[in-house]
Formats: C-alpha cells, sequence, structure tokens
C-alpha cells in the first residue's frame, strides 16, 4: 500500500514537529509525521530545554532571535504551554578567547538581541552562587531563560494535527528512495509513503539515516 502526501516529515523531535506545524501552517496540509517511537523520545526527551542566542554564527544567532518571540508569546502563535520563564542567560569566556567574545556581542546586538558584556562585580551580581574568576569575561542575556522541551514538541504536533497534518508512530523508516521525477518513496514495514518533499529530522542519528543512502555525515548519537 502507498500512501501520498504533499511533504513527509521523518522524526518525531521537537525539529520534526516544528517543521510539521510550520508546512502546514503554510497551507502544505497535506502533511505525514513519520517517528519510529513516540514523540520526543529521542534528544528531545533529554534537552535541558535552554533557550539563548549566544552563537557565534550568524544565521544561528537570528534563527535563534526569532525563536525567542515565538517562545515567549507561543501561546498566541501555536497554542498551549511550553513553560518558557524568563531567566536570564549568562554566557563566560576565558581570557584568551575575549576578543572573539566580544566580536559575538557585537554581531549579536547588530541582530537585535538583547546581550551586554557585564563586569565580574555585575557578573556576582546576577549570579550569585557561580564562582566566577577575575580572568573571565561575562555577557548577559536578559530575555533567555527555558521552556518545556517534550511540552513544546507535543504542542506543535497538536496544532499540526488540528491543520490537517498525519502524525504516525511506532513506524521506523526502512528506507528512502529519492526519485528522480518529482515523487520520493518512503518505505516502513507496513506501508510505503510518496511525496515531493521529503524532511529528515532525525536529530544525532541523521548520519546512520544517510548512511544508507550513501551520504557521510559525520554524526553519532553519545
Amino acid at each position: 500500500m502507498t500512501t501520498t502526501a504533499e511533504a513527509i516529515v521523518i522524526g518525531g523531535g521537537v525539529m520534526g514537529a516544528s517543521i510539521l506545524y510550520s508546512l502546514t501552517s503554510k497551507g502544505i496540509k497535506n502533511s505525514i509525521l513519520l517517528e519510529r517511537s513516540t514523540v520526543g523520545s529521542g534528544s528531545t526527551g533529554r534537552s535541558s530545554g535552554a533557550i539563548r542566542m549566544h552563537y557565534s554564527t550568524e544565521v544561528n544567532a537570528r534563527l535563534a532571535f526569532k525563536s525567542l518571540e515565538v517562545f515567549a508569546n507561543f501561546d498566541e502563535i501555536v497554542g498551549g504551554d511550553v513553560g518558557f520563564v524568563e531567566t536570564g542567560y549568562m554566557v563566560f569566556a576565558p581570557d584568551h578567547a575575549k576578543e572573539g567574545f566580544r566580536d559575538n556581542i557585537e554581531m549579536q546586538r547588530a541582530v537585535g538581541i538583547d546581550t551586554r558584556v557585564v563586569s565580574l562585580d555585575e557578573a556576582r551580581e546576577l549570579a550569585p552562587a557561580f564562582r566566577l574568576d577575575d580572568d573571565e569575561h561575562f555577557a548577559w542575556e536578559s530575555r533567555s531563560g527555558h521552556a518545556d522541551p517534550s511540552a513544546t514538541a507535543s504542542a506543535y504536533i497538536s496544532k499540526a494535527r488540528s491543520l490537517g497534518a498525519k502524525i504516525i508512530l511506532d513506524t521506523p523508516v526502512l528506507s528512502l528512495d529519492i526519485g528522480e521525477t518529482a515523487a520520493h518513496r518512503v518505505v516502513t514495514e507496513n506501508e510505503s509513503f510518496e511525496a515531493p518533499i521529503v524532511v529528515i529530522a532525525t536529530g544525532p542519528w541523521s548520519g546512520e539515516f544517510l548512511s544508507r543512502l550513501g551520504i557521510d555525515l559525520p554524526l553519532l548519537p553519545t
């Protein structure tokens, strides 16, 4: 039996769930998510849930900044309580890395992120339980915090389902055949699926999965 769809997402962690939501919210209603176990059963269920924007590459900083606005207004944008708490976030750097550290802060501020370099005394006021040394450098993001990763994945899944997506659990993908035309074929034990769009969102298991396609991605779960 073969089921056709507009898009297929492989992987039911928070990334796969958010991708599925994005597809359906943009009008690709006939979307299917395939998960080998349960929603959030992989690295999502083991995540600390930190929401922060300190990255050394601009594209990651921009993505994190955009995601902060979603988490801060999650119930309004997606629906549901994902437990976002704005605690602030402190970043440390050793003295030998101070130039790159300050360059990162300047880049992040240019993006629009509320971050700034703070002195040792202020860092101690912000984080009195931390042991801080005078040969370290510090930055503070006032709007960062944490959220519940599993609740986030579940909320995205619920919204995507309400928009027409189909979620199939306990269904490992056995193979993926890249079509020469528009359709790609995803094969599971009991059923096959075809779609012009297939998104692989298998997290740290992507290296193992892609090796079946002859793609060498040096990524292993630890």
